[in-house]
């Protein structure tokens, strides 16, 4: 899925064991160890990511779980490596609950490095697939929140990696290990977490704005022979960031395609904030191939904001364009494309000359009225010589087919344009 779970993560939660008893406190000790025990050893992968989680609600009674006398037993209560994953799982919850976030994203780093040489281990299943999802999604979290809280100086000097690139470094040891997987067995094939991991280094490269790093990521997705049986909601998220690093390297067709994939097999719920997360960036890529959106359609998935800018370029005025990007500066900077709006006042000033092409009603028009419907469209003051550079660009990019006459100060367009 585009967007993250509904659940609520530790960092956001206020645990509160005061009103616990001595013994009740130990039942829900003993109660988690042989949660955690049993989930292990009959190899139920999805109650054990439940239970490593920092979104679990075992989370809310971390500070009991956490008490010095049952930290001391679980080395002697569990077997290795399950005891070093639960031990390692409630140390970051503690150093989360006393903020101590460096420490605990260093503690989640251990514990997927942990879970990682468990999983390649691994010689006749793929047992843990769901729990590796679990922990590089906290992995992540974890070194956002952090990285939130240092000092960005810090490592600048030191030349050392941010906490967002520890994470990713971790991450990308797991997806060496499934990428590497030479069994030809497909069901037992660790290559199928190939697509989860790469969707969670995606969501840490767009954080720190190291896109590059992305395509030998796409290129390894993309040479799977099982790259079309990926689940389906792990297909939409590699989509959506596959669509909008297209859109920022101007493959504006592989954009419109990747993001189109993403916006109709979106889940179902919650449909309109998964959709409008995906249209902040399908809605301008399909502007720049002229398609317009509605009004209607914007309304209806909450992006009512691009409709001052369609209205704008639709009739051709400089003005209304630049209100409309002021107007909505602070979203289109937010999701960062507001620089990829401004591209689009090319096609304004397309459709601007098509009309003083349409109302002069010959196929050679005079440069100075190019000019006097630019000056009248808001554009401020300017001369013959910026206009015809405009002119220019537009028939270099084939949006208008004719050539300029420096001799008669005239443009000839061809009589179909």
């Amino acid at each position: 899925m585009v967007i993250s779970s509904n659940r609520t993560h530790i960092m956001e939660m206020e645990t509160d064991s005061s009103s616990y008893t001595g013994d009740e406190q130990e039942e829900e000790y003993v109660s988690y160890i042989g949660m955690v025990t049993a989930a292990y050893s009959e190899d139920s992968d999805d109650n054990f990511a439940d239970l490593i989680s920092l979104e679990d609600p075992h989370c809310l009674s971390a500070d009991f779980l956490l008490s010095p006398d049952h930290m001391s037993l679980i080395g002697t209560e569990l077997t290795s490596p399950l005891s070093e994953f639960v031990s390692l799982h409630l140390q970051v919850l503690m150093n989360i609950l006393q903020t101590s976030y460096d420490k605990a994203l260093s503690l989640q780093c251990q514990l997927a490095q942990a879970f990682c040489r468990e999983f390649q281990e691994q010689k006749d299943d793929n047992w843990g697939m769901k729990a590796m999802e679990t922990i590089c999604r906290d992995l992540r979290r974890v070194a956002w929140t952090a990285q939130s809280y240092e000092d960005p100086m810090l490592h600048a000097e030191e030349n050392s990696p941010s906490c967002m690139e520890r994470a990713a470094d971790v991450i990308m040891g797991l997806f060496r290990v499934c990428a590497g997987d030479s069994r030809v067995q497909e069901p037992e094939s660790r290559r199928w977490g190939m697509l989860m991991l790469v969707n969670q280094l995606f969501k840490v490269y767009f954080r720190i704005n190291r896109l590059q790093l992305c395509k030998p990521l796409i290129r390894a997705i993309e040479t799977q022979p099982i790259r079309d049986r990926f689940p389906i909601d792990q297909m939409v998220t590699y989509k959506y960031y596959v669509g909008r690093k297209a859109m920022f390297d101007s493959e504006l067709r592989e954009a419109e395609q990747s993001l189109m994939y993403a916006f109709e097999n979106s889940s179902p719920y919650p449909a309109s904030i998964n959709k409008q997360k995906i249209l902040i960036y399908l809605v301008p890529v399909k502007m720049f191939l002229g398609y317009l959106p509605t009004e209607e359609g914007l309304q209806k998935y909450d992006v009512s904001e691009f409709w001052d800018v369609s209205v704008s370029i639709r009739n051709g005025s400089v003005r209304d364009f630049d209100s409309a990007l002021k107007r909505h500066e602070h979203m289109f900077i937010t999701n960062g494309i507001y620089f990829i709006l401004e591209k689009l006042r090319m096609l304004l000033f397309r459709n601007l000359f098509r009309k003083v092409c349409l109302l002069h009603d010959t196929n050679q028009i005079p440069i100075t009225l190019f000019e006097t419907a630019l000056k009248w469209s808001g554009y401020g003051e300017t001369d013959v010589e910026e206009v015809q550079c405009l002119l220019a660009n537009l028939i270099y990019d084939g949006q208008i087919r004719g050539y300029i006459s420096h001799q008669h100060q005239v443009i000839v367009v061809a009589k179909s344009d």
